[in-house]
């Protein structure tokens, strides 16, 4: 097709055969690149062409990537052109193109532009590694042409005039007249410098892209009616007819473009928050506090959704093959949902950390919305691993980072767990269903971090009395580890408060007192005992929960509490003569406590310790033992325990070591001592 065939196509579309878009888009890179000796009219006639009319995605799409392929190819056709002394350099050159086209771009229509202005800077952003160092900068005026094109787009939107409302634009039917230009230009948005971005009506902004994301997800409210579209199949658990309005509402949207380009819309929205918060936090931190609570909203509303919907409990084979298709697009929307929401408050709790000391509470406001999203959304995050240490990066970081920032408020804090912690026993479904279970992993792996920053009575009147029913119903792992995890944590933050400040640790009020303490040791040594067969606490979970639980006794105002542990792993070691491996888990677990005993018990543990080892009969268990008591010896034990214990090893490893038993000398080694 020649280049006049084009601008007619452009002037006037033929309404029975216009080109495809793969066609028009090649003509339209190949003459916006070749054109002299300026290719400004036929940018001119690109952007005030009807052919772009009304606006889709796939014609917007096509446009931009027309001008980012353009970009490619005027660069290769400068680089075969001969040069001389005089000549301009090869940045020059291409800026002056790009500024023939920016005055094409001249009184077209603002999202037109916005298009043409994304797909130029990608294109200069794609070619930037291959320029010359230190030439003039071919991206700046581009740059300046797509802010200047997107706070149009935005004036377009939110005014509140008639006149200005005349002129929204048209778009084919099922296409959203906002979404579009956010999704075209999220990309390039990005890679504009911050101190141009602020330029804009940053809160405008935000209000633009949140609502248009909201709107993707229905507010929520896409699952709320799936329950009354169930019919009943004596087969299948859940079962709905196949011609029912719910499949083409939830394939509406999962299937619409804001969803599929959710990614980009959230990175645009997180670098608005980012900026915004960093230039204006004053301004700010109100518009963010109405993101966070919309987003707060959408996951309070779809959590609601789901527990009635009956899915909850519906396993893949209880639903009806029809109806299948139907439960992959609902999760395809719930998994988009969360790394939208841990995306945006991930950047809004990254900036609010920096902010100045006066709107410190507002830094931990957010974190507290951030954690009350992240419990409406845990049936969906215990898909992924749940929340905690088996979580993915990205919701780790920040699931973490909100805690980080609300354990700085004491009162926040206490507020955030006892709120879990009545949201869970008031609920009106049963404490078994999982999404109840879900919600209580989550709020077990929260409370974990937030132990040290709690009041001794909201742990004794809350905190245990959630985790108790937990610490031996091992048949759900996540409830039943996390819980293990939170009893820990109490006790490893008062021995660490003790440690710091061992003269108060009897009176302060900060930490859970003695007294208290002592009524937990016997009760969570029983706990550990009990669990420590096969299929409940793992070696390494054993272990470690005995090395803090011993470390903490001791550390009483009866260390004798100490001891107790001791003896009472010794005493259930005798009662399991024919379960050979539950009693090498205990005696493991006996030696990882070594290290946590003060030095006026450790004669007489050791002396327990190397009873075991020479009682026990298997030549491989009682290496284990060895090595495990040489590592808790050389990485764990204190400075002030370290002469007697080294003392005692070297007194032991003789015998030891004949036997090839010593793990710091190589087996048959051995070279008796001068």
């Amino acid at each position: 097709m020649s280049y006049t065939a084009l601008l007619s196509h452009l002037h006037r579309p033929s309404s029975t055969s216009p080109p495809p878009l793969p066609t028009l888009q090649g003509l339209i890179v190949h003459h916006l690149s070749q054109l002299t000796p300026s290719p400004t009219p036929l940018a001119a006639t690109i952007v005030s062409s009807p052919l772009f009319r009304p606006f889709s995605l796939a014609k917007l799409d096509a446009l931009s990537t027309s001008f980012r392929h353009a970009v490619h190819a005027k660069l290769q056709i400068l680089k075969d052109e001969p040069g001389s002394l005089f000549s301009p350099s090869l940045n020059a050159r291409l800026a002056n193109w790009s500024a023939s086209l920016l005055k094409g771009f001249e009184g077209g229509h603002a999202i037109t532009r916005l298009t043409c202005c994304s797909g130029l800077l990608l294109g200069l952003e794609d070619i930037l590694p291959t320029l010359p160092a230190k030439q003039p900068d071919v991206k700046s005026n581009v740059e300046d042409e797509l802010v200047l094109a997107f706070a149009d787009v935005i004036d377009l939107f939110t005014s509140s005039d008639s006149w200005g409302k005349q002129f929204q634009p048209i778009t084919e039917v099922g296409e959203d007249a906002l979404t579009l230009p956010l999704i075209i230009s999220s990309q390039a948005l990005l890679v504009v410098p911050p101190e141009k971005v602020v330029a804009l009506p940053l809160q405008q902004m935000l209000n633009l892209v949140v609502g248009a994301i909201t709107q993707a997800f229905a507010h929520g409210a896409f699952i709320s009616t799936f329950s009354s579209y169930l019919e009943f199949n004596p087969e299948f658990k859940v079962s709905i007819k196949s011609k029912a309005h719910i499949y083409d509402e939830i394939d509406a949207i999962a299937s619409s473009h804001a969803i599929v380009h959710m990614g980009s819309l959230s990175k645009l929205c997180s670098r608005s928050i980012s900026l915004y918060v960093d230039y204006h936090p004053k301004l700010a931190l109100p518009p963010v506090h109405e993101t966070f609570r919309a987003l707060e909203t959408i996951a309070r509303k779809v959590e609601a959704g789901w527990m009635h919907s009956g899915l909850a409990e519906a396993k893949e084979e209880s639903i009806a093959p029809e109806t299948r298709p139907l439960i992959t697009s609902i999760w395809t929307i719930l998994k988009t949902l969360l790394f939208c929401t841990i995306m945006i408050t991930e950047a809004g709790l990254s900036t609010s950390v920096y902010i100045p000391p006066a709107f410190s509470h507002s830094s931990s406001a957010l974190a507290l919305i951030t954690l009350r999203t992240f419990s409406h959304l845990a049936f969906v995050i215990e898909k992924f691993g749940g929340a905690g240490h088996g979580a993915f990066a990205e919701l780790k970081r920040g699931f973490y980072l909100a805690l980080d920032v609300l354990a700085n408020n004491p009162d926040e804090s206490e507020q955030f767990v006892r709120g879990l912690c009545d949201e869970i026993w008031s609920s009106e479904f049963l404490s078994t269903h999982p999404v109840q279970r879900a919600k209580k992993a989550f709020a077990l792996s929260a409370i974990e971090q937030l132990v040290p920053v709690l009041s001794p009575t909201t742990i004794q009147t809350t905190v245990l009395p959630v985790c108790s029913p937990h610490l031996s119903d091992y048949t759900h792992r996540g409830e039943f580890e996390s819980a293990h995890s939170v009893v820990l944590a109490i006790f490893s933050s008062r021995s660490k408060r003790v440690a710091q400040n061992p003269s108060a640790h009897l009176n302060d009020p900060l930490m859970l007192d003695s007294a208290s303490t002592e009524r937990m040791v016997p009760f969570y040594l029983q706990c550990l005992l009990e669990n420590s067969s096969d299929g409940r606490l793992n070696v390494t979970q054993l272990r470690l929960a005995f090395a803090v639980l011993v470390k903490s006794a001791s550390l009483t105002r009866d260390p004798a509490l100490a001891w107790l542990c001791i003896s009472s792993i010794l005493a259930m070691c005798k009662e399991l003569r024919r379960d050979i491996d539950r009693r090498q888990r205990l005696h493991l677990a006996l030696v990882s406590s070594m290290p946590s005993l003060p030095l006026a018990l450790l004669p007489q543990a050791l002396s327990a310790v190397k009873d075991v080892i020479d009682g026990t009969p298997n030549d491989a268990s009682r290496k284990e033992l060895v090595e495990a008591l040489f590592q808790e010896i050389m990485e764990n034990v204190g400075d002030a325990e370290k002469e007697y214990v080294v003392h005692w090893w070297n007194e032991r490893r003789v015998e030891w070591s004949v036997a090839g038993l010593d793990p710091a000398v190589p087996e048959g080694k051995y070279e008796p001592r001068l």
